[in-house]
């Protein structure tokens, strides 16, 4: 909608997890250098955890990008199987289809590979989402398949990616065993105002920006207030913030641009407890302002709607 207004080749604030767009600050570059350096040393078990919308599932599509040559990987999107349909589900991701698709058939197919895969000097890495979805038997079979290992070396390397609560999740007693093997953790967290400056920026380059769009400083002290730092949430402010800017037909996102975005989202109910930040922003919400935002969100045609000709 907005993108030939502002010279984009696309827009730069969706919020798929797309390794285009990855900001490699600080935080996400340290969690990217552990999760690389746990499959290639081999160390079996490694935890990611971080709030809903850090930039967890980004991270590791980026990370399945950066793995060395000859490191086969599965990618578990929606952990929420049995124990069996997950073990099922990795030995399909490696491309393995056994004649007899039973637990055992499969995890004696998966043993083969990864034997195989190892004596050719290969490695094997699972990644897993969401996590903290897997329920105690799911979570059993993936204690199961860190046993798959030499003498001297695990063959698979599996990393855990999810919410806070997959971390309380592993403290239970029944799960001491799985706890106690995870060798690498970290923690992720929101991006401060700096790295928040420069996230906006570089989701704007990648999206082909030439300078014709720009975000006061005032406007991204208020994105990173309105965010928490949350990256998902600063691609919803933002985005919003651009489509403000295109409808006021200005390129500079400025403090009553950004108000106008963070009331709308407000109004939607994205976010809440803004009263404070639109005070901030010297920003008063206009009903006609609000109306307006959300008939062109809807796709309805400015002119008849505020004439009210209504196609007549």
């Amino acid at each position: 909608m907005y993108e030939r207004f502002f010279f984009l080749k696309e827009k730069p604030f969706h919020i798929t997890p797309d390794p285009r767009f990855l900001y490699l600050g600080r935080k996400h570059g340290e969690a990217m250098e552990l999760l690389s350096y746990g499959i290639r040393e081999r160390k079996g078990f490694i935890l990611l955890t971080g709030e809903v919308g850090t930039g967890k599932t980004t991270l590791c599509r980026a990370l399945l990008d950066k793995l060395p040559e000859q490191t086969e990987s599965a990618l578990i999107l929606n952990p929420m199987l049995s124990d069996a349909d997950l073990l099922t589900t990795i030995v399909h991701d490696f491309g393995l289809n056994p004649e007899v698709a039973t637990p055992a058939a499969n995890l004696e197919r998966l043993n083969s590979f990864l034997l195989e895969l190892n004596a050719s000097g290969g490695n094997a890495a699972v990644i897993i989402d969401e996590a903290q979805n897997l329920n105690r038997s799911a979570l059993e079979m993936v204690r199961l398949l860190s046993n798959l290992e030499t003498e001297r070396e695990k063959l698979l390397q599996i990393v855990l990616v999810g919410q806070p609560e997959l971390r309380e999740k592993l403290k239970m007693s029944q799960l001491r065993q799985l706890n106690q093997r995870v060798i690498i953790r970290y923690a992720l967290e929101p991006l401060d105002l700096g790295e928040t400056a420069a996230y906006i920026r570089n989701r704007l380059d990648v999206a082909g920006s030439i300078g014709s769009v720009e975000f006061t400083a005032d406007a991204i002290k208020a994105v990173h207030r309105g965010s928490g730092g949350i990256p998902r949430m600063i691609n919803i402010i933002s985005d919003r913030a651009l489509t403000a800017a295109y409808i006021s037909e200005k390129r500079v996102i400025d403090k009553k641009v950004l108000g106008m975005a963070l009331a709308e989202l407000e109004t939607e109910g994205y976010i809440s407890g803004m009263a404070d930040l639109l005070t901030y922003l010297e920003y008063t919400p206009h009903i006609a302002v609000s109306m307006f935002l959300l008939a062109l969100l809807a796709g309805i045609f400015w002119g008849p709607f505020v004439l009210g000709l209504g196609g007549h």
